[in-house]
């Protein structure tokens, strides 16, 4: 029942990640056979392993999304595929932002949706900032993870993510607080009215 009560909380975070904050539709009830205007636009989800990013990978697949790229590790890589990622890229490796870019088509920008489903300054931010360019749209899921815990010392954490990496001009970048969804007036998550 413990591992049960986190599926409605990852699969709201991803529908109001994806629709506010990357402002790609997700449309109810489902067309049969969707094709959204991004159906073929890369968006990367970076922590594809992660319960959002299996969430986000099964939800964007179903609505028509077809060039979803993650990273995770290498044991995690042919599940991922199963869930609708067309590629898959090692988190670990010094080399996964470029790797990241040489797989897409050199558009501007060539990677215009990005959710972070991990929210750390070295861990995510760092790789994601090095992708995104005037034009992406970039979610990441708080808060930040600025230290991580050891034994002797407590994690720290930030509500913001623009100070937290280097990011290019032109990126839209927006902090995720899912737990705030019910102030946001969204239709979709609405009954209609009697």
């Amino acid at each position: 029942m413990q591992e049960a009560i986190t599926l409605p909380d990852n699969v709201v975070t991803v529908f109001h990640s994806v629709t506010k904050d990357l402002s790609l539709p997700l449309p109810w009830p489902r067309p049969q056979g969707p094709s959204p205007a991004h159906t073929d636009s890369p968006i990367l989800i970076w922590g594809g392993s992660s319960s959002c990013g299996q969430f986000a990978l099964q939800i964007l697949s179903h609505w028509g999304y077809k060039n979803l790229l993650t990273t995770a590790s290498p044991s995690h890589h042919a599940y991922l595929r199963t869930l609708g990622a067309a590629q898959v890229f090692d988190y670990r490796d010094p080399d996964v932002s470029k790797k990241i870019m040489q797989a897409v088509e050199k558009k501007s920008p060539a990677i215009p949706f990005v959710l972070d489903c991990i929210g750390s300054k070295y861990g995510s931010l760092a790789q994601i900032a090095e992708i995104a360019e005037k034009g992406t749209r970039v979610a990441v899921l708080l808060p930040v993870i600025l230290k991580d815990a050891t034994d002797e010392q407590a994690p720290e954490y930030a509500m913001v993510v623009d100070p937290h990496a280097q990011w290019a001009d032109g990126v839209e970048i927006r902090g995720v607080r899912t737990h705030f969804y019910q102030e946001v007036s969204c239709l979709a998550l609405q009954a209609p009215a009697r």
